[in-house]
C-alpha cells in the first residue's frame, strides 16, 4: 500500500528517550492487537470528512503533504492516512500526488512499522521520523493536514511517580498537579509545532483521550487491574512506585483550549465529545466470542501500550537480570487475563474521546 522513501532513527536521540520516567512507546505485536485504537480512527472519520471540506488546496505541483503525529507500528497509521487522501480525492477532485510523515519515538518498533509496507501500490509515498512529537519533526510551512488519534495522552516524561495508583486520574495533591503542569506544557509544544509546520490554511485533526463531565474515562477498570496486577508482581519500595503510567487523561476543556489555539494562530473548526465503544464486550455477550477470547483480547491490547512501563518499572532496582524481567512480565499478564477471565462484566471498556478541528490561520 505504501512506498516507503526513507528511514530516520536517531541513535542518540532514542538512546536519551530510555531514560527513567520518558515514555518509550509500545511493545509487542501492536499492529495485530489495536483494534480499540483502529476504533478511535473509525470514530473519527467524519471529523476527517469535515475538515477536509474546510481545506482549501493550493494548485501547485509539488505533493500535499500529510503527517501522523504518533504512527505506533504502522498498521493503523497507514489506515488513517490513506483515509484522508481518500477523502482528498473524493472531495476536492486535484490530481497531485501525496507524501505522508509518519512520527513516531526513536524507541518505537520500527521494524514492525516498516515490515507491512508494500512497494507495488505507488499512488503515494511515504516516509518515516523517529523523534518526539512534542518538538517541531517537519520544515516551516509544509505541511497541509496534521493527524493525531489516541497519542497525545502520552506525555514527554513521567513528572512524578504516584502514590497508591499508577496513572493520574487518581492522583492527588502534588503529584496530580505535577501530571496537570505536564500535560499543559506539552500540548503547548504539541500546538505550537504543529502551527510552525502547517501551512496557512492547513488543518490539524485530533483525537484525544479525555473524561467527561463526572470525570470518568470509562477505562478505570483497566487501570484498577493494571495495579492490582502490580502490587502482586513488584517489589512495594521501588518497583511499585515506579510502575506510573506517563499519561495524562484531560478534561474536555483542558483538550479544547481556547487560549492556546489562539496563542498559536488556530481557528477551532470543530470540536466534540462521545464515547468509543471497544466492542470486545458486545461481542461476547452476543456469542460471538469466547470466554477466553476475551480475555485473550483485553488483556495483549492493554500489554501492548503498557509493558514498556512494566519492563521500566522491573528495572529500576538494577537487580533483574532480563530473563528474569521476561518471566515477571509474563506473570504480570497471566495475572491480569485471569481478572478479566473472572470479572467480565467490569470490562465493558467504552473510552471518551475528544475531538478537535483546527486551522492554522
Amino acid at each position: 500500500m505504501f512506498r516507503f522513501l526513507y528511514h530516520h532513527i536517531i541513535t542518540k536521540t532514542a538512546k536519551m528517550a530510555t531514560k527513567t520516567g520518558a515514555t518509550t512507546g509500545m511493545a509487542g505485536s501492536y499492529n495485530s492487537n489495536s483494534s480499540p485504537q483502529r476504533a478511535l480512527i473509525e470514530s473519527s472519520m467524519p471529523f476527517i470528512k469535515n475538515a477536509i471540506e474546510n481545506l482549501k488546496i493550493r494548485p501547485e505541483k509539488c505533493p500535499v503533504l500529510i503527517a501522523d503525529f504518533g504512527s505506533s507500528h504502522g498498521s493503523n497509521s497507514m489506515h488513517a492516512i490513506k483515509s484522508i487522501i481518500s477523502y482528498i480525492q473524493e472531495l476536492k477532485k486535484i490530481d497531485r500526488q501525496f507524501l505522508s510523515v509518519h512520527i513516531d519515538l526513536p524507541t518505537n518498533d520500527w521494524q514492525s512499522f516498516f515490515g507491512i509496507s508494500n512497494d507495488q501500490d505507488k499512488k503515494f509515498f511515504s516516509l518515516a521520523t523517529g523523534q518526539s512529537f512534542y518538538k517541531q519533526c517537519l520544515p516551516p510551512d509544509c505541511l497541509t493536514i496534521g493527524y493525531s488519534s489516541g497519542s497525545v495522552h502520552w506525555l514527554s516524561q513521567k513528572p512524578c511517580n504516584i502514590t497508591n495508583h499508577c496513572i493520574s486520574i487518581f492522583a492527588k495533591g502534588n503529584e496530580l498537579q505535577k501530571f496537570q503542569e505536564q500535560a499543559r506544557d506539552d500540548y503547548r509544544h504539541f500546538l505550537e509545532n504543529r502551527s510552525r509546520e502547517l501551512i496557512q490554511g492547513g488543518i490539524l485533526i485530533l483525537v484525544m483521550n479525555c473524561f467527561n463531565d463526572e470525570g470518568i474515562t470509562m477505562t478505570e477498570s483497566v487501570y484498577h487491574n493494571l495495579y492490582k496486577c502490580a502490587k502482586s508482581i513488584l517489589s512495594p519500595n521501588v518497583e511499585l512506585p515506579n510502575y506510573t503510567l506517563p499519561v495524562y487523561i484531560r478534561s474536555y476543556g483542558e483538550c479544547v483550549d481556547k487560549q492556546l489555539f489562539d496563542q498559536y494562530s488556530f481557528e477551532v473548526i470543530h470540536s466534540n465529545m462521545s464515547a468509543v465503544d471497544f466492542k470486545f464486550y458486545g461481542e461476547l455477550k452476543n456469542n460471538k466470542m469466547t470466554l477466553e477470547e476475551f480475555s485473550e483480547k483485553q488483556t495483549e491490547f492493554i500489554r501492548c501500550a503498557t509493558d514498556s512501563v512494566l519492563r521500566g518499572a522491573l528495572e529500576s532496582t538494577g537487580k533483574r537480570s532480563k530473563e528474569d524481567i521476561d518471566q515477571l512480565s509474563n506473570q504480570f499478564w497471566k495475572l491480569y487475563k485471569e481478572h478479566v477471565q473472572q470479572n467480565p462484566d467490569d470490562f465493558d471498556i467504552k473510552c471518551y474521546q475528544t475531538y478537535v478541528v483546527l486551522k492554522k490561520l
